[in-house]
């Protein structure tokens, strides 16, 4: 059996690319399995059982982008896998790795319908290793392990090796020094083909743009956001152990220090005192101090806080404002409306776009989220049929 996939890569950072339908009918054709991977979500291992369980004899990745890490990967897999032939091609042409010899002289269509990466994907991952924060907390659980921090690389020679196995193939290991290719790094490049960061690998270090609240603190941060829609943020980029101090039920990180493996940066919870030990990663073991949704959106709202200068008022359905906040079921939300001594804006979060806008449309929008339409002509007064105007040509471009 022959197995084909594509990948895209950037800055390390894998991403399935979608075949085009002209790939699908080659595939199909010529009886050809097209497969599709999650990177964010597949370990290591996963990749091997898949593989095994398909008994494939050669094994196909097409290449977008970047290719040092998916070089790393598909040699990871042939040394792990002696009897299946792993070959690599860029999409542009050109072997990589293997010797396809395998497709006959078949002509791959190598034309795709590419997925962009949003960026920037290192800091924006290192950031959910420190504040505990994922895009899949609520959608997966238990959920995979994604981030390891270690305190010294010296550490190495005492963690096991099948942690980094058990690691989504997407997943950043983090050393607490500057960047070094010491001997136990290179080992574990060698067995393992993870992404490696450091404390200079951005700048300045991410751990000095982060907040640092206590419990109490960030309790009451949350409650006046619920309360009256206003947070401030100091441009912090985000909260250490935000998940932890939150009760949030995020699992998908691991810290190893000399003296153990915590669940957090901070050291507030110890799931072993000796880091030769395979443990699983566990949630918080804190009260949650909001509803998980709440919990979810706050860190975001925090982020975009700190873009402006001054406090920020948010326009949500959690919280009590020109009208009160939303109580029972709430349905997705896909704009967010932001009020500043800057202006007002509304932050789009599908396309992760923030724009331009008035008070008029804030208004309209907090009617709109908590179905509350009744009270706007009154409030609009004269101004209502182009408030809503201008509000539908922009939700609904109609």
């Amino acid at each position: 059996m022959i197995g084909i996939t594509i990948v895209s890569e950037q800055d390390g950072w894998l991403q399935r690319s979608r075949p085009s339908s002209a790939m699908r009918h080659f595939c199909e054709t010529h009886r050809f399995s097209l497969d599709v991977f999650d990177y964010d979500m597949h370990t290591f291992e996963d990749l091997l059982d898949y593989m095994d369980f398909q008994e494939y004899e050669h094994y196909l990745f097409i290449l977008q982008g970047e290719g040092e890490r998916t070089l790393r990967l598909v040699a990871y897999l042939q040394q792990q896998m002696l009897h299946v032939q792993f070959h690599l091609i860029r999409a542009e042409g050109g072997i990589v790795f293997g010797q396809p010899d395998f497709l006959n002289g078949l002509e791959l269509p190598l034309i795709f319908e590419d997925e962009k990466l949003v960026l920037p994907i290192v800091q924006n991952e290192l950031l959910s290793l420190m504040t505990g924060v994922h895009r899949y907390v609520s959608l997966f659980q238990p959920q995979p392990l994604r981030h390891v921090y270690i305190e010294d690389s010296s550490l190495l020679n005492r963690i096991p090796a099948s942690f980094f196995t058990s690691m989504t193939v997407n997943s950043i290991v983090y050393f607490d020094h500057p960047m070094r290719h010491d001997l136990p790094i290179i080992e574990l490049m060698s067995r393992t083909p993870v992404l490696l960061a450091f404390v200079d690998t951005l700048s300045p270090p991410l751990e000095t743009r982060l907040d640092v609240l206590s419990r109490a603190e960030l309790a009451h941060q949350l409650k006046r956001w619920k309360d009256t829609g206003w947070i401030q943020n100091e441009r912090f980029a985000g909260i250490l152990d935000y998940a932890t101090q939150a009760g949030s039920n995020s699992s998908h990180r691991l810290f190893f220090f000399e003296d153990g493996i915590y669940a957090d940066r901070q050291k507030t919870d110890r799931l072993s005192s000796d880091i030769s030990l395979m443990v699983e990663q566990r949630a918080g073991q804190l009260e949650a101090m909001a509803t998980q949704k709440e919990l979810e959106l706050f860190p975001l709202l925090y982020q975009l806080a700190g873009s402006f200068s001054g406090e920020s008022r948010f326009v949500t359905p959690y919280s009590d404002l020109e009208l009160p906040r939303t109580i029972g079921r709430i349905g997705p939300l896909t704009l967010i409306g932001i009020q500043n001594e800057e202006g007002y804006f509304a932050f789009d979060l599908t396309s992760m776009q923030l724009f331009e806008t008035n008070e008029a449309f804030l208004w309209i929008l907090e009617a709109d989220q908590k179905e509350q339409f009744d009270v706007l002509p009154e409030r609009l007064g004269a101004d209502y049929a182009e408030a809503i105007r201008y509000y539908k040509e922009l939700m609904y471009h109609e």
